[in-house]
Parts: structure tokens; C-alpha cells; sequence
């Protein structure tokens, strides 16, 4: 068995601009945990696999396609693929996003 404890994991800034923990990957899944500061976004963005992003703490948007969705931590949102989606951090506090991707994106036969 094996404890993850995301405060211990390495962060590296991401050419998008917030900040991401590797957590976990699998042929199976990816997880990533992405931290934006107040008011900070991750632009959108298609991913050719199923998304699911459950906020770890903080509050901000969910943006997918069209529809932005206020969030707050403990709140969970499916994405499906190939559909554009991003976050938007609201403007008082860090929000910190498990982003969960289904199958790995970069496993899949065909997917660069």
C-alpha cells in the first residue's frame, strides 16, 4: 500500500503558468494536483481523454466549454474528452484542483 501526501510532493511551474504536483501515473490514469493563486487561470485547453477535477481547497471556476461552475472544495466535475476546459482561481485565496485523467493521455496509442 502505498500514502500520498500532496504537501510532500516536488512542484514545478507548468508552461501555462500554475503551479503542478505529479501525483500519480498508471497506463490506467494520470493525477495531477494543480495550484493557481488568487485570480490566476489556466487557459482552456482540449484533452483527448475524460477529465474529472475534484477540488482539494479553495474556491474558483470550473470552465468547460461554454459554462463556467463555481466550486469549492469537496466539489467534483466531470469533463468529457475533446472538449475545451481550463480553472479560474477566485480572487481571495490559492485553489488547488486534482485533476484525475482517464486512461492516461499519454499511454494511449495514437495520442501525442
Amino acid at each position: 500500500m502505498k500514502r500520498i501526501r500532496l504537501e510532500e510532493l516536488p512542484m514545478v511551474t507548468s508552461p501555462r503558468g500554475p503551479k503542478i504536483r505529479k501525483v500519480l501515473s498508471t497506463d490506467d490514469i494520470v493525477v495531477a494536483n494543480v495550484v493557481l493563486g488568487p485570480g490566476q487561470v489556466l487557459p482552456s485547453h482540449k484533452t483527448p481523454v475524460d477529465v474529472l477535477f475534484y477540488v482539494h481547497s479553495g474556491s474558483g471556476y470550473v470552465i468547460i466549454g461554454d459554462e463556467d461552475i463555481e466550486v469549492a472544495a469537496g466539489d467534483m466535475v466531470p469533463s468529457p474528452k475533446n472538449i475545451p476546459h481550463g480553472l479560474r482561481a477566485a480572487d481571495e485565496d490559492d485553489f488547488s484542483v486534482l485533476v484525475i485523467k482517464t486512461p492516461n493521455p499519454y499511454t494511449v496509442v495514437g495520442n501525442d
